[in-house]
């Protein structure tokens, strides 16, 4: 299968063209069987940028959410905007309450909008737990299962306790990717890959057989990850034989400029506008 990954939301935009730059991520997938939509953004650019780079939001077969986080799920209202009825697939806890926790300060980051006015507007969600397909040789990821020691997560996300009077860390049950399989290899689109990048990479070659993975693309969530973390992942990657890495958003700049360093033309910034073919 030949397919075409454009991003269309993402902290920079990488060439000198009419689109804007946010916090956040959503990547538009192109394949021979239909077009696909991978997370929103927060909601400041996805139409602007979707016109900009000539993608049809309207055409899209659906909506793959990576996670319950306003920055990858705010701007699902303007293209509800402009599908109108669209299957949204997610995993259940997208929908959690979910806060960024520092020592001073604490900020409600889930999605911005209540699953029934999201359900007014034409979603219709559909909401997957395992490893499946939704289309000839386009796969979700499922629950990924947390199988390395050095891949802990950030401290400061958060979702509310049981009983409702204080926090605890958020298990990210929800982090879901999408699988791409293609002539050159499979291709994986993370959104923040709270699961852990590694973590997500085995479970993608043990649930396809495959034992090889030609691209990853997307947030990586290492910006805030230590030595070891770091150090870990890039040899991972380097085991696994990925042939193109583009890193984005979560990813964050010095830890980005790291990884192009050690994989030099394997690597590109998947900033706005930044493409990737396939097959």
């Amino acid at each position: 299968m030949k397919v075409r990954l454009t991003i269309l939301c993402e902290n920079t935009v990488g060439r000198p063209i009419k689109a804007v730059g946010e916090h956040g991520f959503a990547c538009f997938v192109e394949t021979v069987g239909g077009n696909y939509l991978f997370d929103t953004g927060q909601g400041a650019g996805i139409l602007r940028n979707a016109s900009v780079l000539n993608k049809d939001l309207a055409g899209i077969e659906s909506l793959v959410l990576s996670h319950g986080h306003y920055d990858h799920a705010g701007g699902l209202v303007d293209v509800l905007g402009a599908t109108g009825e669209l299957k949204v697939h997610a995993q259940p806890e997208i929908f959690q309450e979910r806060f960024w926790v520092g020592e001073h300060e604490k900020r409600f980051i889930g999605i911005p909008y209540r699953r029934p006015l999201l359900e007014a507007l034409g979603a219709r969600f559909h909401f997957e737990r395992q490893f499946r397909d939704i289309a000839p040789g386009v796969f979700l990821s499922g629950e990924v299962p947390r199988t390395t020691s050095f891949e802990r997560g950030d401290p400061h996300l958060m979702v509310t306790s049981d009983t409702g009077d204080g926090f605890e860390p958020d298990p990210f049950k929800d982090d879901l990717s999408l699988v791409l399989d293609t002539a050159k290899g499979l291709v994986v689109v993370v959104g923040c890959a709270h699961a852990g990048l590694v973590n997500i990479m085995r479970h993608v070659l043990d649930q396809t057989g495959k034992d090889r993975i030609y691209a990853v693309v997307g947030g990586t969530h290492l910006a805030g990850a230590n030595e070891e973390q770091f150090d870990a992942t890039l040899g991972a990657l380097q085991d696994f034989g990925i042939e193109k890495i583009g890193t984005s958003h979560c990813t964050g700049q010095l830890r980005g400029a790291q990884i192009q360093s050690r994989f030099g033309r394997r690597f590109f910034f998947a900033s706005v506008g930044a493409s990737l073919e396939a097959g």
